[in-house]
């Protein structure tokens, strides 16, 4: 059964910059390509046209709002290997609130907004390593204008797809 995820993504050039980055990373540490995104409601389940419906209520009630990303971090975590942390502003956590409310969700874990770079489990050595080599000129904030919802039928990002992209 697939599963359904909200995103903010980035567009124009600091997609392109990110995209670029992801894409040589996963080349060369064998992490799966996805495109760049920033999670802003994740594990929807439920009939896609009503999800779509709820996207555009979502995407109706949100204005866009500049995104600011800090220094790279990771854990050990695969979705969370390396990541570009989110400052969590006021837009963003607000965006977050109306998202939970219009999918009536309860917030089960803390939103720990990032966007991620590398997918995969490495040693705490190689990710410090990967971040000491990440070019110098990584993006340092995009506007948020732009939500999508994704269709997940498996946790590899070759089985996720667009369902639906909604200007802000």
């Amino acid at each position: 059964m697939s599963t359904f995820h909200l995103w903010l993504i980035p567009t124009g050039e600091v997609s392109n910059r990110l995209a670029g980055v992801i894409s040589d990373l996963s080349a060369r540490y064998g992490g799966p390509k996805f495109d760049p995104h920033l999670t802003l409601l994740g594990k929807l389940e439920g009939e896609e046209k009503s999800l779509v419906d709820l996207a555009k209520q979502l995407a109706r009630a949100l204005h866009p709002f500049e995104v600011r990303l800090k220094k790279p971090g990771h854990e050990a975590q695969y979705f969370r290997c390396l990541f570009l942390p989110v400052e969590p502003s006021p837009s963003l956590l607000e965006a977050h609130q109306q998202a939970t409310q219009i999918f009536d969700r309860q917030s089960t874990s803390s939103f720990d907004p990032h966007v991620s770079l590398l997918y995969g489990l490495f040693p705490e050595r190689v990710k410090q390593e990967i971040i000491n080599a990440l070019p110098p000129d990584l993006p340092v904030s995009f506007p948020a204008s732009c939500l999508q919802l994704i269709r997940a039928a498996s946790t590899n990002p070759q089985d996720w797809q667009v369902v639906e992209t909604l200007d802000l």
